[in-house]
């Protein structure tokens, strides 16, 4: 995976990050695996911000709440776009589109 380099992994302590790149938000996840997993910010129904909130994500547009490792919704058949994280040598890089 070639990837874009997103940081370093030692900078993130909290999660989840917000991370930005480009004019795209996303949070970096933990996965219950260890390893890292990038979330849309945007809410897949109208185009709204999420918020983190209780272990995951609630766009406050509509009232969706997603799943806080996967990003599913857990109202409807939907979820937040996710994007594998690889770690290399301290430095965390995401497929991204």
């Amino acid at each position: 995976m070639e990837g874009t380099a997103i940081g370093n992994a030692a900078d993130f302590t909290a999660f989840p990050a917000a991370v930005t790149v480009g004019n795209h938000s996303y949070y970096l996840i933990r996965t219950s695996e260890g390893g890292f997993r990038l979330l849309s910010r945007i809410c897949p129904h109208a185009g709204y911000e999420v918020e983190a909130e209780g272990g995951g994500f609630f766009c406050y547009a509509h009232g969706w709440a997603f799943d806080g490792e996967s990003g599913k919704c857990l109202n409807a058949p939907r979820q937040l776009a996710a994007y594998e994280v690889e770690e290399r040598d301290g430095t965390l890089f995401a497929q991204l589109p």
